[in-house]
């Protein structure tokens, strides 16, 4: 089988973490069917974006754009090939956003791929928008059949919903005539199906199971609570930041000595939040580590006793599964993806914007955090998301969509 996957958002210079999941999940497909080819089609996605909140964030993104080569393949690995073709975009208001370009640059990647490996059976984008939208043309030109993976969170994003609260047009559609809908989370596959889509298939992303393990690393010293996440809003630190004043401040001073916050992560709010940090005095117990690469946040997850986590939404929780697969238990909020992750077994479940439920689940873990079994979560954990799982699920998916049925489109090279 030869996949062309469109990712609507792809790791690059400035943000190297933005969209792994999809990379992730190409490299998983191409190393444990080793018969298939998988290309992945790309224009510059979030490198070439042309706004001043994005010069702003990244100014070397766009510089970055400009000089690089118009077009280019590489080789992930034998049978994993990027194919780049250059597009810019901007806001939707202004020429759509330049979505016909967008959508030309994957035409031309379309034909590479099909010049290199012979054919393409199935064309697989991730997030309605626009990988979902450039899907749906593209299956209007060559009748191959398309998959579209939903990731967005919150969904849909203000910017894409009508003012009616219908979804645009150029949501709705991708969604509707794809050969199959997939969402990561129960809750993503819900929200989805209540603006009366099909309700989608939960396939959760894939975690390399490799990375983590049990006992790798020593646990510190003292009892230690891991965050990752970008420095927004969204991702809930000023509401960990209040919870950490609550719990710290709740136990004896001996106490107060064996415990750390390790903070990881980067973006526009960090400077506030560490101004937050320090108004509330918590600079002896919390550690800002900055942008972690994949190897720096796996030896923080091993080296923890417990990671947390206080998103206002999270379509998914890659972070919570890469904790439970270390054997890790977890704290977590009930903001959409974490809900059908923690469980008794792995976790506490608290609300959103709790701070006060927050530092209770923190003194409850840190008081009892060994009546959870490591060996248990980790293996609770692979049941549903290693790479085997993930990939098994998604080579169901495929196979049913190229089934033919009366009235299917005829798939080319079958």
């Amino acid at each position: 089988m030869n996949v062309f996957i469109i990712p609507s958002w792809y790791p690059h210079r400035c943000h190297p973490l933005e969209g792994i999941f999809v990379l992730e999940q190409a490299v998983a497909l191409g190393e444990l069917r080793q018969d298939w080819k998988i290309a992945v089609s790309l224009w510059g996605q979030g490198q070439g974006r042309v706004a001043l909140s994005h010069l702003a964030r990244s100014p070397l993104c766009l510089i970055d754009a400009l000089h690089s080569p118009s077009s280019s393949e590489r080789e992930v690995r034998g049978n994993v090939v990027e194919f780049m073709t250059r597009a810019f975009s901007w806001n939707e208001k202004l020429l759509n956003g330049n979505r016909e370009g967008i959508l030309e640059a994957n035409r031309q990647n379309l034909a590479r791929a099909i010049r290199r490996f012979g054919r393409i059976d199935l064309i697989h984008g991730h997030v309605s928008y626009p990988a979902g939208w450039v899907a749906m043309r593209l299956c209007e030109e060559t009748r191959l059949p398309y998959v579209v993976t939903e990731h967005m969170g919150p969904f849909p994003l203000q910017v894409y919903e009508s003012p009616n609260g219908s979804l645009k047009s150029f949501i709705r559609l991708p969604l509707l005539r794809a050969d199959a809908r997939i969402a990561v989370s129960p809750a993503l596959c819900d929200r989805v199906a209540s603006f009366g889509i099909p309700r989608p298939e939960y396939v959760p992303n894939v975690i390399d199971e490799r990375l983590y393990t049990i006992g790798a690393d020593e646990p510190a010293s003292r009892f230690t609570f891991f965050t990752l996440g970008g420095m927004q809003p969204v991702k809930g630190f000023p509401d960990l930041l209040q919870a950490i004043s609550q719990f710290v401040r709740g136990l004896s001073a001996e106490d107060r000595a064996r415990v750390e916050f390790r903070l990881g992560g980067y973006g526009p709010y960090l400077r506030a939040y560490q101004d937050q940090c320090r108004r509330l005095d918590l600079d002896p117990w919390v550690v800002w580590l900055g942008f972690l690469s994949r190897e720096e946040a796996r030896r923080e997850f091993h080296r923890c006793h417990c990671y947390a986590l206080a998103s206002h939404h999270e379509s998914f929780g890659v972070v919570l599964v890469e904790a439970m697969a270390s054997g890790k238990p977890v704290i977590a909020t009930r903001c959409g993806g974490p809900d059908a992750l923690v469980t008794p077994e792995n976790g506490i479940l608290v609300e959103v914007g709790r701070p006060d439920q927050l530092a209770e689940a923190m003194k409850a873990m840190f008081h009892g955090e060994k009546q959870y079994d490591p060996r248990l979560i980790r293996e609770t954990c692979l049941r549903e998301f290693s790479r085997g799982v993930v990939v098994k699920r998604l080579e169901q998916i495929y196979l049913r969509t190229l089934q033919p049925t009366d009235g299917a489109r005829p798939v080319p090279g079958r």
